[in-house]
């Protein structure tokens, strides 16, 4: 009877400092309205200030351009980002060497230059390391349009704490380290081969090579295959071309621990190779919610092919491409958000100090890159191919043409539809780490930055 009374009491004991404690970890998620909230006032106080600025551009004189590539393959194996199933193993062997891959700029006294690399995404820890770096070779962070061919099968290694490593594996700050001196080599190579350029812009639709992967047929999909060709003035000049498409990088399954680019790197090998461009660059587009065409080939290989030759031929087959006009600006903006809130129920998630234990706390930026009509706006997440839509419809009316890519450097998460928003799901909850109304709040900012004279 004594034991009895004395386990009772422990188990009450327990219970109270539980119920003392749990407070401590976890808090209702805010569902504020988006126009309500202190970030959305803040973003529009800075997107305005960017508006009443004056953006002077050297038009009389013409835009310059170089293209170059750097091996960011790794002396020995690496842990393979992409899919947590791996937790964090090593690749096997090598399949195809993975790069980065730069399109320098300039235009007067305005430099830009366009960076992808062939990783899952960019980590926030290159890209501090970046920000110290770019100095030394003329630029700064601001200067540069980053993006990732968001291939599942390259290397980990690049992520602080549990989230990173869950799906990048140990981190490795050497590794890091080398990975943004490639960066700076690439840049630095692309910057001294810089020639006269034309540039003309086109965009395919593709249907027949991605899916909606969350809502399926319910939903809707970004089917265009989008191309920037860069052209030298002289006869026999190099050309090159820039890629994007919204399908994810993922033909390769988890249980392949072979490097790879994935079908990214084999359409730009394919550009380079079959259709005479001195240099192809693929950057992921609003891969949220888009899927690779699932009922292509047998094996993950033939379905890898499938969509590589599918985008090649696009490429080949396409007679149309509008002309821009020489106007290069680059803008890095400040993006404010919501306190994060990784929810384990709908309604509940966990506190902002368990959260920077558990992933960091990182600032984020938007990218955009103007090229005459052309409007490149680079986010810190998987934007959803969903929202795509209404957002190139409304830059027609504006007489641009849009293009957006993910993974600029920062990463927030997934930014899906937002009724999709107390829908369970690796999407729409798992991944959703700073909603709700996002998908609202980050359109709002595209069309504002189209809107930019």
């Amino acid at each position: 009877m004594k034991f009895l009374k004395i386990l009772l009491k422990s188990i009450v004991i327990i219970l109270a400092l539980m119920m003392i404690a749990i407070p401590f970890f976890i808090r209702r998620a805010d569902r504020t309205p988006i126009e309500q909230t202190d970030f959305h006032a803040q973003m529009l106080s800075i997107l305005d200030s960017v508006q009443n600025q004056s953006h002077p551009v050297d038009t009389s004189t013409g835009l310059l351009a170089g293209w170059a590539k750097a091996n960011i393959s790794p002396a020995k194996p690496m842990p393979t980002a992409g899919y947590g199933k791996r937790e964090g193993k090593p690749y096997q062997t090598i399949h195809d060497s993975i790069y980065a891959r730069a399109i320098y700029l300039q235009q007067g006294q305005t430099q830009a230059v366009i960076v992808s690399c062939d990783l899952l995404i960019i980590p926030p820890e290159l890209t501090l390391l970046l920000q110290q770096k770019m100095p030394s070779i003329g630029m700064g962070f601001s200067q540069v349009y980053i993006g990732a061919t968001h291939s599942h099968n390259s290397i980990g290694g690049w992520g602080k704490r549990y989230i990173g490593e869950l799906f990048a594996g140990k981190y490795d700050a050497a590794m890091v380290e080398q990975l943004a001196d490639k960066i700076l080599q690439a840049i630095s190579m692309a910057k001294g081969k810089a020639r006269p350029v034309q540039l003309s812009y086109a965009a395919m639709a593709q249907p027949n090579l991605l899916n909606n992967r969350t809502v399926g047929d319910k939903g809707t999909e970004d089917p265009f295959l989008r191309a920037l060709y860069l052209q030298g003035l002289e006869p026999n000049a190099p050309k090159a071309i820039l890629t994007s498409f919204a399908a994810h990088a993922t033909t390769l399954s988890d249980s392949v621990m072979r490097l790879s680019r994935d079908y990214p790197g084999q359409l730009v090998d394919g550009l380079e190779k079959d259709l005479g461009f001195d240099q192809a660059i693929y950057l992921a587009g609003a891969v949220g919610s888009m899927g690779p065409e699932e009922e292509a080939g047998k094996t993950d290989w033939e379905q890898l092919n499938h969509l590589a030759k599918g985008l090649e031929n696009a490429i080949q087959q396409n007679a149309i491409s509008i002309p821009l006009k020489p106007n290069l600006q680059i803008m890095t903006l400040r993006l404010p958000l919501r306190e994060p809130q990784w929810r384990f129920a709908k309604d509940w998630c966990f506190r902002h100090w368990l959260w920077t234990k558990l992933y960091g706390d990182y600032d984020n930026e938007v990218k955009m890159l103007r090229i005459g009509s052309l409007v490149m706006v680079g986010l810190p997440c998987d934007f959803s191919g969903e929202l795509m839509k209404d957002l190139t419809d409304y830059a027609t009316t504006k007489g641009k043409q849009l293009m957006i890519t993910s993974f600029n450097g920062g990463y927030v998460g997934y930014i899906t539809k937002d009724s999709y928003y107390d829908q369970t799901g690796y999407e729409t909850r798992i991944m959703n780490w700073f909603g709700p109304g996002n998908a609202a709040y980050f359109s709002e900012v595209v069309r504002k930055l189209v809107d930019l004279p």
